[in-house]
């Protein structure tokens, strides 16, 4: 049988939905191109420099990021002040190794003392309706707890009282799978995702990295065309108190996962997948989806605390100024470096990002960290 290929992140439109499948595998003679391509358009326009200085401040990202990734040494979160690369660490030993690589390095509250400062956030507000998110803010060194605009005042009081956690007023959150029957990651018995990152578990078995709730109750999955391309084999989204937001599915024998995003267009097609990694807070970062195409952003935190319509928390997303909607969800994050960052998980409800929108679309959304997924699961992801 005709092995079918299955791109990384890939979605598709009405107008490509009856394409043959040989029409995804990723152009094979011309160059793979960076997202940092389209990336610097956008930082251009957000900025008001030249797409020269954009480029040459997103290569200024990537060799920090780089030699953020080869340090030897614990840190304890990173994180942009301008154009530079804080690095937290606990030890004067640590900041002279940091240092020395031409970074800055800084010590005082760091990813894990923020993570118990959310968790001490999180039982304050226990018994209390209208948490929306618990942010840890590296760069400010505090917690951003945002609650419903109707959340009782006895909520924000007990949230207030903790040292170190501010209060903000936000939207309601959702996952996004979304009921819309023909798209690219069809789940029976008909809610719809994005596909995210393909790889390979230690036995040598072909698995697709996704959301948990994508997957949950292990449903079959199809393609756009109805052509059967794997099955949901484990999910972690409902399993556990609080739970994270992580699944597998299972690629079929006849398919192969390649290590490309498909950019809707907003590239020539496709970008390589070079490695996987969390990159600093404030490095730039974009995703694909079936919904809302190419959609951009910057890394804001890590380690979300969020609270789902429907009463599900879930621990340990990331957050970035990445606009997404229902539809999205599993879609592949990619940053600087083209390294993998992660999967859809959702996103603030009400939401309009518009179709390769870049930064334009404004909102933000989280995801769950695909070094996380891939570590719990044992997966290689594939790269190019």
């Amino acid at each position: 049988m005709k092995h079918r290929v299955l791109a990384v992140g890939l979605a598709t439109s009405a107008a490509l939905a009856a394409a043959p499948i040989a029409a995804w595998a990723a152009p094979s003679a011309a160059p793979l191109p960076s997202p940092d391509d389209v990336v610097a358009g956008f930082v251009a326009q957000r900025d008001g420099i030249s797409v020269a200085q954009a480029e040459r401040k997103l290569d200024r990202q990537a060799a920090q990021q780089h030699r953020l990734d080869s340090l030897d040494v614990a840190t304890d979160g990173a994180y942009y002040r301008g154009d530079t690369m804080v690095v937290v660490v606990d030890s004067a030993r640590d900041q002279r190794a940091v240092e020395s690589q031409g970074l800055t390095a800084r010590q005082g509250k760091g990813q894990r003392e923020l993570d118990a400062l959310s968790r001490t956030a999180q039982r304050a507000a226990k018994g209390h309706a209208g948490l929306v998110s618990l942010t840890p803010d590296l760069a400010n060194q505090r917690v951003v707890a945002t609650v419903e605009a109707d959340a009782p005042a006895a909520l924000r009081e007990r949230l207030t009282a903790v040292d170190g956690v501010v209060v903000e007023t936000g939207a309601p959150l959702s996952t996004q799978a979304d009921v819309v029957p023909g798209r690219i990651m069809d789940l029976v018995p008909g809610t719809n995702c994005s596909l995210g990152f393909p790889g390979t578990t230690s036995s040598g078995n072909n698995v697709l990295l996704t959301a948990g709730h994508c997957v949950e109750g292990l449903p079959d999955i199809y393609d756009a065309n109805g052509t059967h391309i794997g099955k949901g084999t484990n999910s972690r989204f409902r399993s556990g108190a609080p739970s994270v937001d992580m699944g597998l599915m299972d690629i079929d024998a006849e398919d192969t996962g390649r290590a490309y995003v498909d950019t809707r267009g907003a590239l020539s097609g496709y970008v390589p997948v070079y490695g996987v990694s969390n990159n600093a807070v404030g490095t730039d970062i974009c995703k694909a989806g079936n919904t809302t195409g190419w959609t951009c952003g910057q890394v804001q935190a890590y380690n979300v605390t969020v609270n789902y319509s429907g009463g599900t928390t879930v621990t340990d997303l990331a957050r970035a100024s990445v606009c997404t909607e229902g539809g999205d969800s599993g879609g592949a994050y990619i940053g600087t470096n083209n390294y993998a960052q992660g999967m859809t998980s959702g996103g603030p409800t009400g939401v309009d990002c518009g179709f390769n929108a870049g930064y334009g679309a404004g909102s933000y959304s989280f995801y769950q960290p695909v070094v996380d997924a891939a570590s719990y699961y044992g997966v290689t992801v594939a790269t190019s």
